[in-house]
């Protein structure tokens, strides 16, 4: 048995450390080359460069985290098969699926019940995993179904299909504006891309990702609570925004995510429930920084408050009745927070805009347009407040945290 084919077979084998051709640094790597077959047809990549061995090393992030990656390329083939030829056939547990099953197609990947019938060449061009796994795949030693080698993904078969139909073409890949991808596909994606290292698709995923879990508030108010022009999102996703954060690596993404968490009620304990069946929950460490959060977060509310409702008229004012007014606000406001401590005043959403209580009890206590604007001012120098915090609330150190209180350009 060669070196490559016992490093396959082992159950959890030891990353490796081999470079890859448009592959960045910091990725995980392939196993070894394998031994030339003089029976095996020239793989359709061939034509790509070469790898070359380089020793054994640990991934280091910029911030200086060492990342330590296990790939293990066991779980995803078939268990020992008899060295006779091994046939799969479509039953009634088996079926292929109604849109990726090429009939030209020239190999099959079974993903629990559900065959994909794609073509080999395809997917060896963008993922080196896919490469290693279709190695395994020998006419000699593998099951086949219509004549074509069968391989065995451990993924839930809606995490693969939508691998697939991004790599196939049948998935308009990055997101047309408008046409709003739910963000259970872009967590499948983003998990399959960085789990078969496919980094065309892990790029634009990613790219769809922080864009709604930005790092910049502009970015983040022109979204909306249901997601933006590209993506849909409900509450809950945020437990799996954080565990994609954790997986990739991406700082960024926490704070916001984590935000949005601390808005959540029994789906921290609980869990979220996926499309396949399994439960998305959270770390003990994420709970416990939700927990801190919500007190900092009680706190910039509050403070916020109080800030925004200052008894001190605009400069321009020109109603003397608006000094009056203010302090009539200022006491509603207080009056607020001692009937319910933690509520819509002093609650965990201090990045939400205070824009339409301002008109509410402007309606109550009529201010003059130039104290009006001072409050929505007020108000606005608030939120960016909390946001050049956020981090810190949220127990998470961000290198490229944009500041809000800082002009451009300085």
């Amino acid at each position: 048995m060669s070196l490559r084919k016992a490093v396959l077979q082992r159950i959890t084998p030891l990353p490796s450390r081999t470079p890859s051709p448009n592959i960045p640094h910091d990725w995980p790597q392939s196993p070894l080359e394998p031994d030339p077959d003089p029976h095996q047809l020239p793989a359709p990549d061939e034509h790509l460069a070469s790898r070359t061995k380089t020793p054994d090393r640990e991934l280091m992030t910029g911030s200086g985290v060492v990342k330590r990656w296990r790939v293990n390329i066991a779980e995803h083939t078939a268990s020992a098969l008899p060295a006779e030829l091994a046939t799969v056939s479509l039953s009634g547990t088996v079926k292929r699926d109604p849109e990726l099953w090429f009939e030209d197609g020239n190999i099959v990947l079974l993903a629990r019940e559900s065959a994909f019938r794609v073509y080999r060449g395809l997917l060896t061009r963008h993922s080196v995993i896919f490469r290693d796994l279709f190695a395994m795949a020998q006419p000699s030693n593998s099951e086949t179904m219509e004549s074509c080698p069968v391989v065995h993904i451990s993924d839930p078969p809606d995490d693969l299909r939508f691998l697939l139909r991004a790599l196939c073409g049948l998935r308009k890949f990055p997101i047309i504006p408008g046409e709003r991808m739910e963000f259970a596909e872009l967590a499948a994606l983003i998990r399959m891309s960085h789990k078969y290292h496919v980094e065309d698709v892990h790029s634009r995923a990613m790219h769809h990702f922080k864009l709604y879990f930005t790092n910049d508030l502009s970015t983040w108010d022109s979204a909306g609570a249901d997601g933006n022009i590209f993506l849909h999102i409900t509450p809950p996703d945020a437990i799996a925004a954080v565990n994609l954060a954790r997986l990739t690596h991406t700082d960024s993404v926490l704070p916001t995510a984590l935000y949005l968490c601390c808005q959540l009620d029994e789906e921290l304990t609980m869990g979220v429930e996926r499309p396949d069946g399994t439960t998305e929950r959270l770390e003990q460490r994420d709970i416990e920084l939700i927990l801190r959060g919500r007190t900092e977060l009680v706190r910039a509310s509050t403070r916020g408050a109080c800030s925004i409702c200052k008894p001190n008229p605009s400069a321009q004012c020109v109603n003397k009745g608006c000094d009056r007014a203010l302090r009539e606000i200022l006491g509603m406001m207080l009056d607020g927070l001692q009937k319910d401590p933690i509520g819509d005043i002093a609650g965990y959403a201090a990045l939400d805009s205070w824009e339409h209580w301002i008109e509410d009890v402007v309606e109550l206590w009529p201010l003059c347009e130039p104290c009006r604007t001072m409050l929505h001012t007020r108000d606005m120098e608030v939120r960016k407040d909390v946001w050049k915090h956020l981090p810190q609330y949220m127990g998470i150190e961000v290198e490229d945290w944009k500041d809000p209180t800082v002009a451009a350009g300085k």
